[in-house]
């Protein structure tokens, strides 16, 4: 089986996208934290993509996307399922993933959309912090109480992605309004879109998603 799981910034769609993963085996394609990689090389293409991601703030090109997904789609057995987790985010990426899923014998199953308000999304990502050792998540005032703090994990050092800021927030959910909506449209037109209330606990949401999947 192969789904995608799209949502909002800090909607939970990469928490559900490796709990689906370990629970059927499945493989977890994270674009963004894929790229966030790329980024730091300091070679032409992660210097390209560290100035979209953190200066202009928009969305990675469809041509850097195809030359990292189409490396990541050969490297998997085909009877091995993949969750794509933050793509496809505009229409011709929504083409290329298809067309590409087609090359490899694959077909896509169903789309989730986790769906959480502008208001929740800001709340959720000011508070996510990161471990820059063990890359743990670690949320401020349940996680982890002050800043300057050491992971609770590793005690690596932790820090904030440069763009986790209100504004930085805003200008990234302005672009998947933009880009993004009319994604989730298509594929709700195509019969393969299930939306999930993404306001709840994680729990909840995957339980809701495996009830969607009906499958063991």
């Amino acid at each position: 089986m192969n789904i995608v799981i799209l949502g909002q910034q800090g909607s939970g769609k990469g928490t559900q996208s490796e709990l689906l993963a370990s629970k059927f085996d499945w493989v977890h394609i994270d674009m963004g934290r894929t790229l966030r990689e790329v980024a730091k090389n300091d070679t032409d293409l992660g210097r390209e993509i560290y100035a979209i991601q953190n200066v202009t703030k928009t969305l990675v090109p469809s041509r850097i996307l195809q030359e990292v997904l189409h490396f990541k789609l050969g490297s998997i057995p085909r009877e091995q399922g993949i969750v794509f987790d933050g793509v496809p985010r505009t229409l011709d990426q929504a083409a290329y993933i298809e067309t590409a899923l087609r090359d490899f014998g694959r077909q896509l199953d169903t789309v989730f959309f986790i769906n959480i308000s502008e208001e929740e999304a800001i709340k959720r990502i000011s508070k996510r912090w990161i471990c820059q050792s063990c890359k743990a998540a670690l949320i401020m005032g349940k996680d982890i109480q002050t800043r300057g703090v050491k992971c609770p994990h590793c005690q690596g050092v932790i820090s904030q992605r440069i763009d986790d800021t209100p504004e930085g927030i805003k200008k990234r959910l302005e672009v998947f309004t933009a880009e993004t909506l009319p994604v989730i449209a298509n594929y709700q037109k195509e019969g393969l879109l299930i939306e999930i209330n993404g306001e709840q606990e994680a729990e909840k949401v995957f339980s809701e998603i495996i009830k969607k999947l009906a499958i063991e």
